[in-house]
């Protein structure tokens, strides 16, 4: 009888601390899911707000500018190139080339098609071209300068 009582008592106590560690296990493996939720969870806010923070720069990049004609120079091939660009409403409608007398003309025409290329992106920020690169960094530099002028 009087181990019988403690037999009792001791089956009590494992079943007990057996209930416990399976809690405890329970507990953990919630606590690892709630973890990785959270981290899942601020992973899309970030990547949330770096979209919207994108998209915002790109609005104020495309409605920046004000509404005029600007002219820009920079070094070309040969010497200074000076463009005009018209802003309306905003957005860059023309792109003029003012003078480029210094240009070698066969690289001056193989760069010319990047004006139409920056109406079309609404940015200076177009590759260069290929056996014409200095005259058309300085297309490019042009129309950035007149780009800064216009910023609003």
């Amino acid at each position: 009888m009087k181990y019988k009582n403690f037999l009792l008592r001791a089956v009590n106590l494992l079943l007990i601390l057996g209930v416990l560690w399976q809690y405890q296990q329970v507990a953990l493996i919630r606590a690892a899911a709630v973890s990785q939720r959270k981290q899942e969870i601020a992973e899309v806010e970030a990547y949330n707000a770096s979209v919207l923070q994108a998209q915002s720069a790109a609005q104020a990049k495309q409605s920046g500018y004000r509404d005029g004609i600007y002219e820009g120079s920079a070094y070309g091939f040969g010497d200074v190139i000076r463009v005009s660009v018209t802003i309306q409403n905003g957005k860059m409608t023309d792109i003029a080339v003012l003078d480029a007398s210094g240009e070698d003309k066969p690289y001056y025409k193989q760069a010319l098609p990047l004006l139409d290329e920056m109406l079309a992106v609404q940015s200076a920020e177009v590759d260069t071209v290929s056996g014409a690169t200095l005259t058309a960094e300085g297309l490019i530099g042009a129309v950035e300068n007149a780009l800064g002028k216009a910023a609003g």
